[in-house]
């Protein structure tokens, strides 16, 4: 029995096949996946309180909110460097970008200023999320990719876990909700090792970065494919938005569990779920991109809409677990798929494009919640968005499958 759940364990996690030099660019990526998920998770996890702080209703902030993630749009100056002049220098001023801005977000006075920081938080982390894959996808074996991917989404979600511990501090006065944000400004001690250890991807002979690359993506012979990955996003992104960054909200204010309880209850249930990503990784990587995306999307769904709708504790970890697991392994099978389905020439681009569209998403769900919200509640909210993750599973099929392709091998379809 050992040697099997042994064989079975390195099956799941082959972090053995990996060569050093993946090994080392994987932790690169973990530990940089550890500091953004914190600085980036930090609004959602400290709402009730950051909202308290700055004299707003859950309307106003789900507008601020919604401000933030159309912002992120900037995110494409970012992508367009890296598509045309190499991956490493946009991705670390990506990461001190978030790490600067989280701080930022410390010191405000008034929600406009939380606004801007805010914004500029999703600018970086827009970028630094595509250009982290895109690193990620060039340069681990392609049959690790999505494997290697789920290592930095569970890093992110490891991150987002620290974010929501810091929730007691949150509530310790009325100026507590900063603490968490300035606690943002410690990965600035990672830098100097991102910059020794972050290597430039190596461009294959002959590659040719065209002089519009966004333009060529949308209107060129991968438009297709980029229009349908986009809508993808938009659609799980208008969902997830509203469901996470208002469960903090749900389980103090509508359940009326205290901070400690709440905490308790979405760490286990986002620990279990946790395992997502690297079961989701490992079995996109066995068994391919779309199967693993479509069954993700309705998990991340069929939790998202239990834990507005359920009451008990149990139903409530329960919810949060499935909900999770779904949502964690969407990530490494969506993130390997997106970057198999576009040539290096446009890949970042189409990543950060993709990624932006969905942060339109993400601001819609939000802009219907400011009016939704308080017109029919939380719970009718999500249940009502809870439809576009079901026609993002639907659209997903329409892709074709990537699952072991070389990147220089990308063709679009006939």
């Amino acid at each position: 029995m050992p040697g099997a759940l042994g064989r079975t364990f390195h099956a799941l996690v082959p972090i053995g096949r990996l060569t050093r030099t993946e090994r080392i660019t994987v932790a690169t990526m973990w530990l940089v996946g550890v500091l953004q998920g914190y600085a980036q998770s930090q609004a959602s996890a400290t709402l009730p309180f950051t909202r308290t702080g700055l004299g707003i209703g859950e309307g106003e902030m789900s507008a601020i909110l919604a401000i933030a993630r159309i912002a992120s749009f900037g995110a494409l100056a970012l992508s367009h460097w890296g598509d045309r002049r190499g991956r490493r220098a946009p991705f670390l001023v990506a990461y001190a970008l978030v790490i600067t801005a989280g701080f930022g977000s410390s010191l405000v006075r008034v929600p406009w200023q939380f606004a801007v920081g805010q914004s500029l938080v999703r600018v970086g982390t827009a970028a630094l999320t595509t250009l982290a894959v895109v690193l990620l996808a060039e340069q681990v074996n392609p049959t690790l990719r999505a494997f290697a991917i789920s290592i930095y989404g569970a890093a992110g979600s490891l991150g987002a876990g620290a974010a929501l511990a810091t929730l007691p501090l949150a509530g310790t006065g009325p100026q507590g909700w900063r603490i968490p944000f300035a606690l943002s400004g410690l990965g600035i001690v990672a830098l100097p090792l991102l910059i020794r250890t972050i290597r430039e991807t190596p461009r294959r002979p002959g590659f040719v970065t065209p002089r519009a690359p966004l333009r060529d993506l949308l209107r060129g012979p991968f438009a297709r494919r980029f229009w349908l990955v986009a809508t993808i996003g938009f659609m799980g992104s208008a969902f997830t938005a509203v469901s996470l960054s208002f469960s903090t909200e749900r389980l103090i204010d509508d359940v009326g569990l205290d901070v400690g309880t709440a905490v308790v209850i979405s760490l286990v249930g986002g620990t279990v779920g946790g395992l997502g990503f690297f079961v989701g990784g490992r079995l996109a990587d066995l068994f391919g991109r779309r199967p693993v995306t479509v069954a993700a999307l309705g998990m991340a769904a069929i939790g998202g809409v239990g834990l507005y709708r359920v009451g008990s504790i149990p139903l409530l970890i329960a919810s949060i677990v499935v909900g999770s697991f779904g949502s964690f392994a969407f990530v490494p099978a969506a993130a390997a798929h997106r970057a198999e389905l576009f040539p290096t020439e446009v890949r970042t681009t189409a990543g950060t494009a993709a990624a932006n569209l969905a942060m339109v998403g993400s601001a819609s769900g939000l802009a219907l919640g400011r009016f939704t919200i308080d017109a029919f509640g939380l719970s009718e909210t999500v249940t009502f968005l809870a439809t576009g993750m079901m026609a993002a599973a639907a659209l997903t099929l329409l892709l074709p499958e990537t699952r072991g392709q070389a990147l220089d091998a990308v063709k679009p379809e006939r």
